[in-house]
């Protein structure tokens, strides 16, 4: 009958109209003409068909077992939290935002971001909101949660203004999982739509990039150490994730940043990126994907998906028309002198055919970019960009 807190399934709301339009009981039609009967009916069809247009554009999505998405990372998937963190965030500003339905909003990109177009395809209704903001409370949370802040990463930084990977987990213990206790009432129910909501990861980048950032280029910026260190804090956190009741992951890895526009300065004159940060994202990333088999086994009824960020979007980059795209080695937007990170210069006027830029600012991509992302997270069925199998394949399972 309910599908979930106050809310009734689709099969009840059909009954209800069927009722509106044919009953002939007084106690059921005292207040329904003929004609009103007729008119929430065929407002009732009107509204269950625009909601399908509007999701059947780009992407076409797949049957789904998924109650919700939430959101962990840095600023590849930030839907705004940094906003209400700092208020003076560039992010807040245009140029970001300008192709976004609302403008700015906190984004690090023109318009929809991964996690954005992860939502559409799933078939939500709306986008998800920032935990940070005030009006992330009640009903607005039963379709997920976005805590990815933007500088944020694997590991805690000290006098960081940022979230840390470990605090947005911990919001989701001590705030979000209460809340849903309250909404639902229910341990059985609560713990059904944890199982078979969405948990997607983007982090790690930002503590590559700390490690390679010091004043001498090494060939080799980051020791296997270390990133065998990142990942083992990685995966307890995935752990503690999953204790809280979350059964499928996406698990997106780190992209090529050695790439990024930011770094064009520190290149020398036979270099296109900066291959001593690339190859520690390789590693990181094999090391990643290689520990999902062993996650699937160590706990229980979990399922995981490693998304290839790095191969594909360096496939984007050594073979930009075959993708559409025309520019890749420097930003739509003028990057500020001034700001750290490769941010947009505030009020700028940024490129006009921002589709066919791989970047958007010093570091991050455009929308155009993120949508190709994420549609090859959803449907790809190559193992170099998706393992063991894609995100349609995941919202699918029971």
């Amino acid at each position: 009958m309910y599908y979930y807190g106050a809310h009734l399934t689709q099969a009840l709301y059909r009954h209800l109209v069927k009722k509106a339009y044919t009953s002939k009981l007084p106690t059921e039609r005292a207040f329904l003409s003929a004609e009103m009967a007729r008119t929430i009916l065929c407002f009732f069809l009107c509204l269950v068909a625009l909601l399908h247009l509007s999701y059947s554009g780009a992407v076409t999505p797949g049957k789904r077992n998924v109650t919700a998405v939430f959101v962990f990372g840095d600023s590849i998937v930030d839907g705004g939290n940094n906003v209400f963190v700092d208020s003076n965030v560039t992010t807040r500003f245009l140029p970001y935002g300008i192709d976004f339905p609302t403008g700015p909003t906190g984004r690090f990109t023109n318009g929809k971001n991964p996690g954005d177009f992860m939502s559409q395809l799933l078939r939500f209704p709306r986008f998800l909101p920032a935990f940070m903001d005030p009006k992330t409370t009640g009903g607005m949370i039963l379709y997920g949660v976005n805590y990815a802040s933007g500088g944020s990463g694997i590991l805690d930084y000290p006098g960081s203004l940022f979230i840390s990977l470990n605090q947005q987990i911990k919001y989701f213990q001590t705030t979000t999982i209460p809340a849903l206790r309250t909404q639902f009432n229910n341990t059985e129910k609560l713990s059904s739509y944890l199982a078979k909501s969405i948990f997607v990861f983007n982090s790690g980048g930002n503590d590559i990039e700390q490690e390679c950032s010091g004043p001498v280029r090494k060939e080799k910026c980051a020791s296997d150490e270390f990133l065998e260190s990142l990942l083992a804090n990685f995966t307890h956190q995935l752990k503690i994730v999953y204790n809280l009741g979350a059964r499928k992951f996406v698990l997106f890895g780190v992209q090529a940043n050695g790439c990024n526009p930011q770094h064009k300065a520190t290149l020398l004159p036979t270099e296109k990126c900066r291959e001593d940060i690339n190859n520690a994202s390789k590693t990181f990333n094999s090391l990643l994907r290689s520990s999902i088999d062993r996650m699937d086994k160590s706990l229980p009824g979990s399922n995981f998906v490693f998304v290839n960020t790095y191969g594909i979007v360096r496939n984007v980059f050594d073979n930009p028309q075959s993708y559409g795209f025309k520019v890749v080695n420097q930003s739509c937007c003028t990057i500020s002198t001034g700001m750290r990170g490769g941010a947009c210069e505030k009020y700028s006027t940024p490129c006009m055919d921002r589709k066919t830029y791989m970047y958007y600012d010093g570091a991050h991509f455009t929308e155009a970019l993120y949508e190709l992302l994420v549609k090859k997270a959803y449907n790809s069925t190559l193992p170099t960009e998706v393992y063991p199998f894609n995100v349609a394949h995941l919202a699918g399972l029971t």
